[in-house]
């Protein structure tokens, strides 16, 4: 007689009840919650959605007490509501999972015999059976290392089809072989759901990994029984899937699986026969045994009929399924495979694998109407040619010998798919797919370059006469030559810039291109031409071959958005070499501006050529006649809509407003005569140190522009000082005005330091903070600056502390950026915040509250703070910061420790930098601190011993020169303030940092 067998003459776990009544209730369990209870909160729950808030915390609460061992039983009823018995099922497996710890030893037994006898019970209902059957999961992962060892066999004995009474023989196999999925399953879960540590996880998976020759077996007995229906072998494949995943050694399971590839044709089958292969050949544990993996990569390949017959068929689906696998494999095991292909024995299962890959990329039709199968293996064409460089000599030639054929073809069969369908083909959603399905391609052309290098070019040079070839014959039939000219721009920051054959033939072509008046084919030519600057910019012999098709598309309202585009970054990357054609540049632009309807982007770029260009090789009377021309208009339209900003402006005229605003900061970035200026690296603290020496005689024409347009910039600042957009367009241009003119714009400084106040203590946007920190760094040292620049930072300072400190949450863009405006003063201005002694007592009191918000780049910023002001607190010179931290260290602790156990992970590097410098600064306040928290019971939560603040105290103070070590022990006590000490979850998280 069976187990299950036995239940019906076994006592029932109800009738077990009183024995388990004395852990039901514990000292904190003040009042008894009842099945009748629960099972009308359930009800009401479903029906009543005003209630439903209140009762769902109830029923929570209930799930979790010990009282939910009593209630659950009862609601197990075929009789009760459906949504009942999904309660109790689902508080079962909360209860075996999670609370283990409250079932005595002498009352395993009776739980295990009545989770079978429900499971039994539930054989037919769905929803509530996968309840029970992951508490019977759980209930063998918790037992089968010591109470419960033949866990699995007795499982398979127990719901043997042939031996189970009063249940169909297929539904018995099939929740046989529902449990035997759900316990590898339920190891994946158990370290957070379980509580189960990384150690403890490893014995219980070799428990459960030890029985897996009895459910292979079984499987393979299955699978081979012809009487089985496919929906059973479904879920038996399903279970091998999730055994598979234990690691289980391929020389094993091999046979099992070469023997499953026929059942690849049946459509229910496919899908889990493909994944069980896939967790297969790409277990961490197959890297250490290549034959085993090649061998069976060798057998896999009989699955090419199973293909075959798929797209005979048209069965998209199948195709798919077994492309991604070979996929799999080539992602995982790509430089195996590339050794191999070195070796006589196996080069031709690598041709072969490839090959089916190629073929993928090749489906034939338009993506993604056509087919949805070519994007699958796109990331393999990276893999495999960065796995090639990482070989040397004689093996990196052979194998690019090897493969460049490969890459060739691949060229051809993208240039073909890449091939733009008729206009309205697509849908707004297919669009958007074969962008991004072309982006795809795009960068598979510059891996294909770093294996073909010249041939490649060699082999667009081919295309492209092809292309061009067949437009004469045919206008209409351009969507050929435009997926090559595709091609050409994918490769152009990857060619380089020594090629002096294929590119020079490549731009000199481009002209005699009889485009046909094509409008749109003409805009990826110049396109094309902007992706060349750099080379251009290295050959500027070449520049006269794609100057003028830019400048005729300037004045051409269809073509003005690629050629403004094209000629902006050819003006940004070669500065000095397109000044010989400046005139038909200017002129041109000139004329775009008065004749085409522009939009916002193309302005702004018309505007970024006009600067690039007027700042080489013109004297100022030239650039200022030209730009009072330029600018005069645009300068009368920002006058008028400052008028009408008293009455309020529409939505039309606010965005044309903000646009004129980024129009000219386009203007005062690029506008610059001082071109040996030298940029040096950026600053920890994210400005950058510019110094220059003016090449012209006179002032900059930026300043001249900017003296005359400062009194319309302050009126605009005093009217939307609560406007964000308009704020941060004029702090944008204001930041790039100083930035190009560095000290030179000491003349517009009254102006700007008028306009920061008005609107920072009506809106406390982070971007006049970043203004301020620019200012305070370029002039914080200077003589004749330093006490306005006091000024300015005081006011930023009081500001912040009153209207922020009341409420961090809502002003949180404003603690950050003030925060880290602090701190960029105390690394180059420390005199700055020094001389304002009633602010840095409640400047630190902002950084510690600071560390407890949740945005990152706060936290951060808090963090660098804390920190230098700590460390520049010992500096004798600036006597007023030791009082502030020593006087506060308790609290700063407090609060740090508070952090590390409950903010995000990602925060704790912060937390560790402040701890780090208090330690190294203060290490002998900090002993005594730490004895004192250590002393308070009640800090942290109850996770968090006494042991382990001291342990925590003990890393901290021992290691207080070693970053690293601190940075572990906060991760340690982090851990351990989540609960996820000694998980995996938590190994992985100590060693990412």
């Amino acid at each position: 007689m069976s187990l299950l067998q036995k239940l019906d003459c076994a006592p029932q776990f109800v009738a077990a009840a009183p024995s388990l009544r004395r852990y039901h209730m514990g000292t904190s369990n003040k009042m008894e919650v009842s099945a009748e209870q629960v099972e009308q909160a359930v009800v009401e729950f479903y029906r009543d959605p005003v209630a439903k808030s209140g009762l769902n915390t109830w029923l929570m609460q209930a799930q979790h007490s010990r009282h939910s061992w009593t209630f659950a039983w009862p609601l197990l009823d075929p009789r009760k509501p459906e949504e009942v018995q999904f309660f109790a099922g689902n508080t079962v497996y909360m209860k075996v999972s999670r609370y283990w710890h409250e079932v005595p030893k002498e009352e395993y037994e009776p739980l295990k015999i009545k989770i079978l006898n429900l499971i039994a019970q539930y054989s037919n209902s769905k929803v509530v059976l996968n309840r029970l059957v992951k508490s019977l999961g759980a209930y063998v992962i918790h037992t089968i290392q010591h109470d419960w060892t033949t866990a699995i066999q007795d499982i398979i004995t127990m719901f043997d089809p042939g031996t189970v009474p009063g249940i169909e023989p297929s539904t018995a196999l099939n929740l046989l072989f529902s449990i035997l999925t759900i316990i590898p399953e339920e190891l994946e879960t158990m370290q957070e759901a379980m509580s189960i540590n990384s150690k403890d996880k490893q014995v219980i998976t070799a428990a459960v990994r030890n029985s897996h020759q009895s459910v292979l077996s079984l499987i393979s007995q299955v699978m081979q029984a012809a009487q089985i229906s496919n929906v059973i072998k479904e879920v038996v494949l399903k279970t091998l899937n999730a055994w598979l995943k234990l690691s289980l050694p391929l020389s094993e399971t091999r046979d099992l699986l070469v023997a499953l590839i026929p059942y690849s044709n049946y459509a229910l089958l496919c899908e889990p026969v493909m994944e069980a292969l896939r967790t297969a050949v790409t277990d961490v544990g197959t890297y250490n045994i290549p034959n085993t993996v090649m061998d069976f990569v060798t057998q896999m390949l009989r699955l090419r009929p199973v293909l075959e017959e798929a797209q005979h068929a048209n069965d998209e689906n199948t195709a798919s399924l077994v492309y991604s696998l070979f996929t799999s494999v080539v992602e995982c095991h790509s430089r195996l495979l590339l050794q191999c292909a070195l070796q006589a024995e196996h080069q031709a299962t690598v041709v072969q694998v490839v090959a089916l890959l190629l073929q993928c990329a090749a489906t034939p039709g338009q993506y993604p109407t056509d087919e949805t199968t070519s994007n699958i293996p796109f990331a393999v064409w990276f893999t495999i040619q960065d796995d090639i460089m990482t070989f040397e000599g004689e093996q990196q030639a052979e194998l690019l010998q090897l493969f460049q054929p490969v890459y060739l073809k691949l060229v051809d069969t993208f240039i073909q798919k890449s091939l733009l369908p008729p206009d309205n083909a697509l849908s707004a959603e297919e669009k958007e797919m074969f962008r991004c399905y072309r982006q795809d391609i795009c960068d598979t052309y510059m891996y294909a370059y770093y294996v073909l290098r010249g041939d490649m070019l060699s082999h667009l040079e081919v295309h492209l006469k092809d292309a061009v070839v067949k437009m004469q014959s045919d206008p209409t039939d351009w969507r050929y030559l435009e997926a090559v000219l595709h091609a050409y721009s994918s490769v152009a920051e990857t060619v380089a810039e020594t090629d002096n054959f294929y590119v020079p033939r490549f731009i000199q072509s481009i002209p005699q291109i009889p485009f046909s008046d094509n409008i749109q084919l003409i805009s990826v030519a110049l396109t094309t031409l902007g992706a060349y600057a750099d080379w251009l910019n290295y050959h500027q012999d070449h520049m006269h071959h794609v100057i003028p098709l830019m400048v005729e598309g300037l004045v051409n309202a269809s073509l003005v958005g690629a050629a403004s585009q094209a000629l902006r970054d050819l003006t940004l990357e070669c500065p000095l070499t397109i000044s010989p054609f400046s005139q038909p540049i200017l002129t041109s632009c000139q004329r775009a501006l008065e004749q085409s309807r522009l939009d916002s982007a193309e302005t702004e770029r018309i505007m970024t050529i006009i600067s690039r260009v007027l700042s080489v090789g013109k004297d100022q009377p030239t650039i200022m006649t030209y730009l009072n021309a330029t600018l005069t208009p645009y300068i009368s339209r920002l006058s008028q809509l400052k008028d009408l900003m008293g009455s309020g402006l529409s939505r039309e005229q606010h965005n044309e407003l903000v646009s004129l605003l980024k129009l000219l900061s386009c203007m005062s970035r690029h506008l610059n005569l001082n071109n040996t200026a030298v940029e040096e690296d950026d600053d920890e603290d994210g400005t950058t140190r510019r110094h220059s020496q003016a090449v012209s005689g006179g002032p900059q024409p930026l300043l001249l522009v900017l003296q005359q347009l400062m009194p319309l910039l302050s009126a605009i600042a005093s009217k939307a000082s609560t406007d964000q957009e308009v704020i941060e367009a004029l702090c944008k241009l204001l930041k790039n005005s100083i930035s190009t003119l560095v000290d030179d714009c000491v003349a517009i400084l009254p102006a700007i330091l008028e306009i920061i106040p008005q609107l920072y203590e009506a809106s406390l946007n982070p971007a006049i903070l970043d203004l301020v920190k620019q200012l305070v760094i370029l002039f914080g040292r200077e003589g004749s600056q330093e006490a306005n620049m006091g000024v300015l930072l005081r006011m930023v300072t009081t500001t912040t502390l009153s209207r922020a400190s009341t409420d961090l949450w809502a002003h949180t863009d404003a603690v950050h950026g003030c925060l880290a405006l602090l701190t960029a003063s105390f690394k180059k201005t420390p005199n700055l915040v020094s001389a304002h002694h009633n602010h840095v007592a409640p400047l630190f009191h902002l950084g510690v509250e600071a560390l407890k918000l949740p945005e990152e780049g706060t936290v951060r910023s808090a963090g660098h703070f804390l920190s230098s002001f700590i460390l520049l607190s010992r500096d004798a010179s600036i006597g007023c910061l030791q009082p502030v931290v020593t006087h506060n260290t308790e609290t700063l602790l407090r609060t740090l420790m508070f952090c590390i156990c409950n903010s995000p992970r990602h925060s704790l590097s912060s937390f560790s930098d402040v701890l780090s410098a208090l330690c190294k600064m203060y290490g002998d306040d900090l002993t005594r601190t730490f004895k004192t928290v250590q002393a308070d019971e009640s800090f942290l939560s109850p996770r968090v011993t006494a042991q382990h603040k001291e342990e925590f105290a003990k890393k901290v103070l021992k290691n207080r020169g070693s970053k690293r070590r601190i940075l572990e022990a906060v991760t340690d006590l982090a851990l351990i303030g989540r609960g996820l000490a000694g998980t995996d979850y938590g190994a992985q998280t100590r060693g990412f940092h």
